[in-house]
């Protein structure tokens, strides 16, 4: 509902949050935490994978939470590929672009999901 409402209001995609927006964003983000009765959430990571071939390259990324009853939940939560460039080029340049590819993909992520600060370590109460 977010997003079609900034459709609406004819917002660039990377226009910034509207400042009525940002508490449903923020409640969003909360409540995410929470589904499927996983529980409250005592650590937040994220982990990203990249590789490459002949063909190609890319990455993945998976949040993983860990709940106050020690159960541990993953999940996709972006994944980005390119095919190769139709100039050879060598398979260690590859997985630099796509390690690339997952060093920006780990900043956006860590910004737009606001949990920079909780990375690799309990969340704050």
């Amino acid at each position: 509902m977010i997003l079609q409402r900034m459709c609406q209001d004819r917002a660039d995609w990377d226009d910034p949050l509207p400042d009525d927006l940002r508490p449903d964003w923020e409640r969003w983000k909360v409540e995410l935490l929470k589904l499927n009765g996983l529980g409250q959430a005592v650590s937040v990571q994220l982990h990203h994978f990249s590789d490459a071939s002949f063909s190609g390259y890319g990455q993945c990324s998976y949040v993983r939470l860990k709940t106050t009853d020690e159960k541990v939940h993953c999940a996709l939560v972006m994944a980005k590929a390119r095919v190769a460039p139709l100039k050879p080029v060598t398979i260690p340049r590859l997985e630099l672009q796509a390690a690339t590819i997952s060093a920006k993909v780990s900043k956006v992520l860590e910004t737009e999901m606001g949990y920079k600060d909780i990375i690799f370590g309990r969340i704050p109460r």
